[in-house]
């Protein structure tokens, strides 16, 4: 009896040992994974603009079409909601402008970001690519449209009243800053969504309603209760950093504060979550 439990007491070690190797083996599999797809930037800027070419294959306007809509969207939205914004007509336009630009990339992020392994399950399963690399080219697909998009908010930028200052510069980094939670995200969405096919349409859902609760079409001053929800919304110091600089040339250091925490956050856990879960994808596509 007493050698049966000396020997179970000297497994618990040797158990608590292997898994710590394994953890170790699995981060450092993974760190090599990301820093060798980085490398391999001529490949998923490839992939990405394959995509592009698909998307818009045998239309007109090409990738001009995102802003032609873009700008036609907010052009109605403004004349059928403006006039009762309770400012002018200018300021509210570029506020809408602005916050409905950023929100799209954001948007299509994380929609994106759920979507990487199962959209690229054709190459994972028959080319040995680091996974990063999916990743890597979903972010560059999603930032072109964006940069798209910024031509019509620096048109928009016309109606701006304020004289411009050096504050005002502070936008650029802030735009980006948005180039990092596509990559967290999708690092802990991705493997959730391919294991769990209903999670990506609860996020979705989920999407929409933060939509709301997002200072985007509505101004904080004019509807306490919502700018209160608002204040608690992550996204709020995302569009924040951006739209503050270029519309009242100051700089958010409240919301730079959330952003770089958040970000910090979500590195940690996306690079964990990559790594305990990267074995495990092809199994579940």
């Amino acid at each position: 009896m007493d050698v049966a439990s000396g020997s179970d007491d000297d497994t618990g070690p040797v158990v608590g040992a292997s898994r710590l190797t394994s953890g170790r083996r699995a981060l450092s599999l993974a760190l090599h994974e990301w820093t060798k797809s980085f490398r391999m930037w001529r490949l998923w800027i490839a992939l990405g603009m394959e995509d592009l070419s698909d998307r818009y294959r045998r239309t007109m306007l090409g990738i001009s079409w995102v802003v032609t809509s873009f700008a036609a969207f907010i052009f109605v939205y403004i004349e059928i909601f403006g006039h009762g914004s309770g400012v002018t007509l200018a300021e509210y336009g570029l506020y809408v402008t602005i916050g409905f630009g950023l929100w799209s990339f954001v948007s299509s992020s994380v929609s994106n970001g759920c979507s990487v392994y199962t959209s690229s399950r054709n190459w994972i399963m028959g080319e040995s690519i680091p996974y990063p690399v999916f990743f890597l080219q979903t972010v560059f697909r999603d930032f072109v449209v964006f940069m798209m998009t910024l031509l019509v908010i620096a048109a928009a930028l016309v109606w701006k009243k304020q004289v411009w200052s050096p504050t005002t510069l502070w936008a650029i980094p802030g735009v980006l800053a948005y180039l990092l939670p596509p990559l967290w995200l999708g690092a802990i969405l991705a493997p959730l969504c391919t294991r769990y096919r209903d999670v990506m349409h609860a996020i979705q859902t989920a999407m929409r309603v933060l939509f709301f609760a997002t200072p985007i079409l509505w101004l904080p001053s004019q509807r306490s209760g919502l700018a209160f929800i608002a204040k608690y919304n992550v996204l709020t110091y995302f569009i924040e950093i951006v739209r503050a600089p270029l519309l009242e040339n100051t700089f958010p250091a409240n919301a730079w504060i959330v952003v770089l925490l958040v970000n910090a956050v979500g590195i940690v856990v996306g690079f964990a979550t990559y790594a305990a879960t990267r074995d495990r994808i092809v199994y579940w596509l």
